[in-house]
Parts: structure tokens; C-alpha cells; sequence
């Protein structure tokens, strides 16, 4: 029996508003929750667009408070279906596990975003909905301009 995996790729456009790809269509989610564009999305993917925009609205507050220069923020959420609860639920319940990686373009030490992501996880009660009902894992990603060699 092959795993049917949902995907989605959320970036930053604007400071509060985050744009969402999914396999077959994209859309705008403004301060994690409005929608600004309807679309026709599979209800699993509007579940981790949820996810992706909270994600993306509490990182910048949290940013902001503790002084994370944050000129973006990419976020990828996958998660794997468990196909026989899949008619039942409509909720992070309908997935077996969910991957959250988490990619911030910022200055900031390494040290320091992984406090912001830490904070983030613990003041995003979108987060906290997903974990109770879900495994749902967050990898931070930084990436670097240039390498400094000794």
C-alpha cells in the first residue's frame, strides 16, 4: 500500500501575508488565517496552509519582540495521510505525521533563530493543535551567504 503524501510551499510576499503552492494551485493567506484568494484546494491542503500561515504570522510577531531581523520566512509542510481516517476527519487528525521545515532569510546567529523557532512553537496555538493530535516535527533551515574558511 503506497502513502499518499500532501505538500504544500508557503513563502513571505508582504510582511503579513504568505503565498501558498500547492500541487495544483496557489493562494495568499494574510495574518495566518484569511484567506485572500479563494481557491479550489483539497481541504488536507487548506489544513497544512493553516498550519503554514500560522506559523508565518506568529514568526514575524515573535521576530519583531525579539529582534530577529527576518526578510522572509519559507515554510514547507508535508504530511503523510492515514487514508482510513481520512473521510472522518477534517482536521490535523487525518494525518499519520506532519514535517515542517522551516527556512528564514535573516542576519540573525543560528543560536538566535533557534530560540525564535522555539518561541514560535510554543506561542502558536495552531502548532499546539497539530502536536496533541498529530506527530508533527519542525526542522529549522538556515542557510549562509558565504563560507568562512580557516
Amino acid at each position: 500500500m503506497s502513502k499518499k503524501v500532501v505538500k504544500v510551499l508557503g513563502f513571505s510576499v508582504r510582511e503579513s501575508q504568505l503565498a501558498i503552492k500547492t500541487a495544483n494551485f496557489s493562494f495568499t493567506v494574510k495574518d495566518g488565517k484569511e484567506l485572500v484568494k479563494e481557491a479550489q484546494v483539497d481541504s488536507e491542503e487548506l489544513i497544512l496552509a493553516k498550519l503554514a500561515g500560522s506559523i508565518h504570522a506568529i514568526g514575524n510577531l515573535i521576530g519583531s519582540t525579539l529582534n530577529v531581523d527576518l526578510k522572509s520566512i519559507q515554510i514547507e509542510v508535508s504530511g503523510v495521510l492515514d487514508e482510513a481516517l481520512q473521510q472522518k476527519h477534517l482536521d490535523a487528525g487525518v494525518f499519520k505525521k506532519i514535517d515542517v521545515i522551516v527556512k528564514p532569510t535573516s542576519t540573525a546567529s543560528i543560536i538566535l533563530l533557534k530560540e525564535w523557532i522555539d518561541a514560535v512553537k510554543l506561542a502558536c496555538p495552531v502548532f499546539a493543535n497539530f502536536k496533541e493530535q498529530t506527530p508533527t516535527i519542525v526542522t529549522l533551515v538556515k542557510e549562509y551567504d558565504h563560507v568562512n574558511v580557516a
